[in-house]
């Protein structure tokens, strides 16, 4: 339980509005950050992204996981996802003759999150489409869908790492854009 002299984290009544105020940008950015981690670290075996965000939500809900709001909620799921993910590819690299059943997974479909509203193949040929133009960034795109790792992408397009570290901001800077609706942020 949160001690009400406890200031640094969240209570539970904070965490439930700060998750049902997440807007499907948010969602659409959480979504995003579950896939590169269920690629590169689970490498697509051991969860779906859809579930790796349901159980950091359901985690940090429940109070499993606690919500220091000097960060954001965002980065929060985003950091309970990585050590997850981090856990259960340790777990699945050092006992790889055990089943993945016995990890402790509520399925996605037992909460319905507004992620689950949109299809991934409507996601990703959405994805694509931004890129039509940036033949660099689509070819990036294309492999990292099918599992390859940072290293196997430079050595197959050919650019080295700041190259690649370019061209995936360009596509993160994008992606969330498009997701913001297109409006451009102004400065001044």
């Amino acid at each position: 339980m949160v001690n009400d002299t406890d200031q640094q984290h969240a209570s539970q009544q904070e965490v439930r509005v700060a998750i049902e105020n997440l807007g499907p940008t948010d969602y659409a950015k959480l979504i995003l950050i579950a896939r590169s981690f269920a690629r590169t670290r689970l490498q697509g075996t051991a969860m779906e992204p859809t579930d790796l965000l349901h159980n950091a939500v359901v985690k940090t809900l429940d109070g499993r996981r606690r919500w220091n709001k000097k960060v954001s909620i965002l980065k929060h799921l985003d950091r309970v996802m990585e050590s997850d993910s981090g856990h259960l590819a340790a777990q699945h690299v050092t006992h790889a003759t055990d089943p993945i059943d016995d990890c402790p997974v509520v399925p996605a479909c037992q909460g319905v999150l507004p992620v689950t509203r949109i299809s991934a193949i409507e996601q990703i040929n959405d994805v694509l489409a931004l890129f039509a133009e940036d033949k660099m960034a689509r070819d990036l795109l294309v492999l990292k869908s099918e599992g390859f790792l940072a290293s196997e992408i430079q050595k197959e397009l050919g650019i080295d790492k700041t190259q690649y570290e370019t061209i995936t901001k360009r596509i993160r800077r994008r992606c969330i854009h498009c997701l913001a609706g297109g409006r451009k942020h102004e400065t001044k």
